[in-house]
């Protein structure tokens, strides 16, 4: 098993030299506990700890939450960091250089040069901001309720439009060529250079690692457009980023859920009040990439709205996407003619929290907004079905298609098989009775999980799979990827715990849990465990060949297909002489 961009070697050099108590006492309280220290979990609200990390195994565990895995794994959960800055990060720590191909070395070190020049950029917008240039900034500022406090915690600043941005990046050593490269400078039709974001407050935009990678600047006067981002480039893609997530992310952990609104102003507004679980979209409708990276951090997510029809509409919007990334999120919906800076402004934040806790499932709203009124006619009611269905088609998830085709079926008053046959097939899936339900599949998926557990925890029980070709039973493509490449480490006398991070999230904590001492696991004949395991999978596939080759059987039959049906019927009977064990 490899990391892609570093070998395990040297996965496995960064947690020798950097304790993973170490790292997770930066964060948490831990107290000696025999051989593990214990503490608070940081990633729920507990009063009794119930957070386990073992120094010899390197790895925490959760008994509360389920949370797990190593070192990378923390700094991934905790700071919503992708692996590649957990790694990054904790290699600086450690000392340990990481190589690189040259083209991406390249790269990074592009990236970080435009980081130290939006540095620079956004610490001359504050200074600005503080002088007499940002008189009419701070005035507006102080217009909208933002105190110079809330300012200073979210960076805000201001661009003049004098060259004082230019000397400041000229003292820094920036040239005019990489301030117009990353959109800082703009150049006239008379070779005269100006500041791109001249006469706007200053909002940076911080990736999840606190570096600014963009701008966006709102005008104080009559200039269009009102808002202004920073160019597209490699650092920073709008519909991939939200606007106040790194100084939220500690907020979001403590209250389990996080509110998406439209405005930077909003996010300031929310968070003066006390609200700091608020992010904002960069002026483009929610992405499913923003809501993958909220889901590094709750799975709660709520999208504010305003009451009007516009607001709807994008609640429509909101919902397609969000079923598309596989999230089941809800909507929150202001009073017509307030946005969250207004009504927080006028109503209070305890009015704003009511409307927060009243927020109905995205679903819900999409459903009943699609629903015909009663006594509509059949072509109404035929529309209906087929516009929902269409957007049941688009959804890959199994688990979240099976809950919404049941509450699609309810609030539209169709039946709930019509509703699924139409879905489903226009999904391309099989149409032969009798179909096989998407819970069959999740069914199975336990003694899989269970099964990997095992091969991740024990060379012989590895073994034993790999002699069995047990990846031919898993019903999970991705499970029996990893539990083939788990074995695989083993066989190459790699120890699997070291790349945890690898794992699939419920592998990670079931594997840390026992590495803790705790879990049903815990004491058991792991080979015993992945024979059992395999018994169970190889009952249930052959169970799923019997149905199918039953179901192919009837049509057959019924079309009077002579041939397919001696064909079949022979298969049937193999099938069933077949022995029983793995």
């Amino acid at each position: 098993m490899t990391a892609g961009f570093v070998a395990n070697a040297v996965l496995e050099e960064i947690q020798r030299r950097v304790p993973i108590v170490e790292v997770v006492s930066h964060y948490v309280t831990l107290k000696r506990q025999g051989r593990n220290y214990v503490g608070l979990c940081p990633f729920h609200t507990e009063k009794t700890p119930s957070f386990s990390v073992s120094p010899e195994k390197g790895l925490f565990y959760c008994f509360g939450c389920g949370a797990g895995g190593n070192v990378f794994t923390f700094l991934m959960r905790i700071e919503g960091w992708d692996f590649r800055s957990a790694v990054e990060r904790l290699a600086e720590r450690a000392g340990v250089p990481l190589q690189s191909a040259s083209r991406q070395g390249a790269r990074t070190s592009e990236r970080e040069r435009a980081y130290a020049i939006y540095q620079i950029a956004a610490e001359a917008f504050r200074r600005c901001l503080a002088g007499t240039s940002g008189q009419l900034a701070r005035a507006y500022l102080k217009h909208r309720g933002i105190t110079l406090t809330a300012a200073e915690t979210f960076g805000i600043g201001f661009c003049p439009s004098g060259a004082e941005l230019q000397q400041a990046l000229a003292r820094e050593g920036v040239s005019v060529a990489e301030a117009r490269r990353w959109g800082l400078l703009g150049e006239a039709r008379d070779g005269r250079l100006y500041p791109r974001f001249a006469g706007r407050v200053m909002f940076p935009i911080r990736n999840l690692t606190g570096n600014v990678a963009g701008f966006a600047g709102r005008t104080i006067a009559d200039q269009t457009p009102k808002y202004l981002n920073s160019p597209e480039t490699d650092i920073f893609r709008k519909g991939e980023m939200l606007f106040g997530l790194f100084e939220a992310r500690q907020a979001i952990r403590e209250s389990g859920r996080v509110v998406v609104v439209e405005g930077y102003l909003d996010v300031v507004s929310l968070a003066q009040a006390g609200i700091r679980e608020v992010v904002a979209t960069m002026g483009t409708a929610f992405t499913g990439a923003q809501l993958q990276l909220l889901r590094r951090f709750t799975d709660e997510v709520l999208v504010c709205f305003d009451g009007d029809d516009a607001g709807r509409r994008a609640a429509e919007r909101a919902f397609i996407v969000a079923a598309q990334a596989g999230v089941w999120a809800k909507a929150v919906f202001l009073p017509q003619g307030e946005d969250p800076d207004s009504f927080v402004r006028s109503a209070g934040a305890e009015a704003v929290l009511a409307a927060f806790d009243r927020a109905v499932p995205l679903a819900d709203f999409f459903f009943e907004r699609k629903a015909p009124a009663p006594g509509a006619s059949l072509a109404r009611r035929a529309r209906a079905v087929s516009e929902v269905a269409d957007v049941l088609q688009t959804v890959e998830d199994p688990v979240l298609w099976e809950l919404l085709v049941r509450r699609a079926a309810e609030l539209l008053g169709v039946d709930e098989h019509l509703l699924r046959g139409r879905a489903t097939r226009q999904a391309g899936q099989s149409a032969l009775p009798p179909p096989v339900p998407v819970r069959a599949e999740q069914n199975a998926r336990p003694e899989e999980v269970t099964l990997v557990q095992a091969i991740a925890l024990s060379r012989e029980a590895a073994e034993e799979a790999a002699a069995k070709n047990a990846w031919s039973l898993f019903a999970s493509p991705d499970l029996a990827s990893v539990a083939k490449e788990l074995a695989e480490a083993w066989s190459r006398a790699e120890d699997p715990l070291r790349v945890l991070h690898a794992l699939p999230l419920e592998i990670q904590s079931a594997v840390a849990e026992y590495a803790v001492g705790r879990g049903p696991l815990a004491g058991a004949n792991l080979v015993q465990v992945a024979r059992d395991c395999m018994a169970k999978l190889l009952q249930r596939q052959r169970r799923r060949q019997f149905e199918v080759l039953t179901a192919e059987l009837r049509a057959a039959e019924r079309a009077g297909d002579a041939q397919q049906i001696a064909v079949l019927a022979e298969r049937l009977r193999q099938l069933r002489e077949q022995p029983e064990q793995a």
